[in-house]
This record gives C-alpha cells, structure tokens and sequence, in this order.
C-alpha cells in the first residue's frame, strides 16, 4: 500500500487551489497524490468575485469591471464598486492554468478513481480508491456532503442555471455586468438574472435562486427565455454552453478537522459563506491561511476567532431564518443594502472583512421588524 505524505480528495477548485498553494510554499516537495473522480476538462463553472488590485489567478481572468449594475424594488442602475473590481473566471481556464503548473512536480500525482472509503487510522488517512487502499499523513477531503436536513439549522439551496449566448443584435454593454437583477417573478423566494458580458453580441446569462428546492430543468430554461425576450434587445441567439450549479447555503456546522489526520476544505469544510453561498475567494483566503499554518506548525488547523466568526456567523443565520420564512421580500432587503449603504462597504460586509460597530451600522439598513423577528427564532434555536 503506498503512502503519500498529503492525498487531496477532489480535484475540483478547493482540492487544486490548495495543491498549487502548498507548491508555493516550503512544501513542495512533498508527496501528493490528487483524487477525483472526473477528468476536470470541459467549462463546468463560472467564479465571479470582488477583488482589490490583482490576485494570484490574475492571467486568467476572463473579464473585469470597474462598476456592476443592480435592478432592485426601488434602486436600479450602477454601482461604483470603488476599489473593487468584479471578475470572472471561467472554470476551464482555471483548471488548464493549474494542471500545467503542477506537471511541473514530479512529486504529485493524478488519478482518476471513485473514493470508496476514507476513515483516519493511528498511521495516518486512509482511503479505498476504486479498490486500491492508500494512506497520508493528511488528507484534504473537499467530497464530504454537508448534511442539510437537521431542521434546527437553516438549509437553503443556491442553485442556478446559465446560458453562454450570442446574439442577432449588438446588446451588451461591455463594460457593465449585471450582478443582481431582481426584475423575474420572485415566487415567494430569492430569485435574480446575472448577465456577464463578453463581448457586444456574447453574454452568460444565468438565473438564480435561493430557496430550499431545485426546479424541473424546463423552468430554468424558461424563466431565460422569458428574460431574454423581456430585458435584451437580442433578436434571435444561439447557445453555445450552459452551465447548472447547486451551493448549500446552511448554516450546519462543518468542522474541518473532524479526525486528526483527515481535513475538509471547501464547502465540506465550511467555506462557503452560508447566507449568500460564496466560496471561491472564501475558498482561496483560507487555503492560503491552512498551508502558512501546516508550513509553521506542522499542523493544518486554522485558528478560529473567539468573537468575531461566531458573530458573523449569527448574522449569516438571521439573514437566512428571514429568507427561509419569507419574512421580507428578498429583492427588497438587497435593495435596501445597496441602497442605503456604499456598495464598497458593502462588499466588505460580505467578505467579513467589516468591525463590529460597522456590522451594526449595515444591519440597521435593511427592514427591522423581520430581521428582529429572525434574529430571536436563531437565538430560540441556538440556545434551547
């Protein structure tokens, strides 16, 4: 049986980002072997993110702008992001980038192969791949299904559909995406169209929901339909790629180090942000922190605030009890956020990256009766 000194279980962006992490760092000559159960070739995913200045994957960005356009209840138009940029990354581009600097390392390893088994031994990580048993010191498990059903949490879905279009008429605006578009039937629920364009004639066009269930295929493709014909000046289009995606937005807790030799990262390590389901720059924030850690200490446990995470983490709670029980139209509370407040700051809130005072200050912004409301139901359920 060989044994590595790290295995990454899914080679999906969290399993990657944190290979290419650890090859940056006093680490790299380690053994890794890299397991997932797809080849990781074709454009299965969209990342869009805020960032100041440039980051680490800034050769591959697909497009960047300066201001975003929103389309709530009583606010329509742009945004000044200040020094934001949103960008777009395109999943294809992204795994290429990676997989060709990591050939680079004799050291690490692909396979192919389903995880049949993963349990921590007093050796180390031990996995059954296909049929083949393998060990590490540490394995990084991004396969781990969050739960979803403990009806004392919250569990909500984002789930979305999207369409790479080209158009008959020149109809996007090349240097304002639309990030929030709130103009569809609501339905009781979170919904709103993204439109990310490449070019005058070529957009994706992804529609999105926060709810608690998926819809059948064909009321996806007909709620882009319906937009396209009622918002775009487009004429007739063609597809050339869709993309569907599924985010938990839960508030389960998800320990990353549920054994001493095994570690979640990812949204099976709770990256994701549960009240708005981000995760890429999440996703890459935290690696960053895993690795620097493992190289200092030896051991890859990141060190959780006392105060500030649980707090952040109540109010990701109070905003999904509001919108799990409808208590305030969605599309209204984002308003008021962008609204009432400078979309930078808010940007800010979202990364977590706000004080205390300022939290309370953003807070105060949106429609208080169903937030106070959510807010004594999460502190019912955390308490009692």
């Amino acid at each position: 049986m060989k044994k590595y000194d790290f295995i990454i279980a899914g080679g999906g962006m969290a399993g990657l980002s944190l290979a290419y992490y650890l090859t940056l760092s006093p680490l790299r000559d380690r053994s890794m072997l890299i397991i997932d159960k797809e080849v990781k070739n074709q454009n299965d995913r969209t990342w869009c993110f805020w960032e100041r200045g440039e980051g680490p994957f800034e050769s591959i960005i697909f497009r960047k702008w300066k201001t975003v356009d929103f389309y709530g209840t009583t606010l329509s138009g742009p945004l000044d992001i200040g020094a934001y940029q949103y960008k777009m990354l395109r999943g294809i581009d992204f795994y290429g980038h990676i997989k060709a600097h990591l050939a680079h390392f004799p050291n690490i390893e692909f396979r192919q192969g389903t995880i049949n088994r993963l349990k921590d031994t007093a050796d180390g990580g031990f996995l059954i791949v296909d049929d083949e048993p393998v060990m590490a010191g540490y394995v990084f498990d991004s396969t781990y299904s969050l739960n979803l059903k403990n009806p004392d949490n919250h569990n909500l879905l984002q789930h979305f559909k999207g369409w790479v279009i080209t158009t008959e008429k020149p109809c996007f605006d090349v240097n304002h995406p639309r990030i929030m578009d709130f103009r569809v039937a609501q339905e009781g629920d979170c919904r709103f169209l993204y439109v990310l364009p490449f070019d005058e004639k070529t957009a994706l066009v992804e529609y999105t929901i926060f709810n608690d269930h998926l819809l059948e295929p064909a009321q996806y493709e007909d709620s882009l339909r319906t937009y396209i014909a009622t918002y775009l000046d487009a004429g007739n289009y063609t597809i050339s790629e869709t993309e569907f995606g599924v985010i938990p937005m839960s508030d389960e807790s998800a320990p990353e180090n549920p054994a001493e030799h095994i570690v979640r990262i990812g949204t099976s390590g709770g990256y994701t942000k549960p009240s708005t389901g981000y995760t890429f720059q999440r996703t890459q924030g935290y690696l960053r922190e895993l690795v620097n850690l493992l190289v200092a200490t030896g051991k890859p446990e990141r060190r959780k605030s006392w105060f500030t995470k649980p707090f952040k983490g109540w109010l990701d709670s109070v905003l999904l009890n509001v919108l799990q029980n409808n208590r305030h139209p969605a599309d209204d509370i984002f308003t008021h956020l962008y609204q009432r407040n400078p979309p930078e700051d808010i940007l800010r809130f979202l990364d977590e990256d706000t004080s205390f005072w300022e939290d309370i200050r953003i807070m105060n912004s949106v429609p208080l009766s169903p937030f106070i409301a959510g807010a004594i139901d999460v502190f019912r359920k955390k308490i009692f």
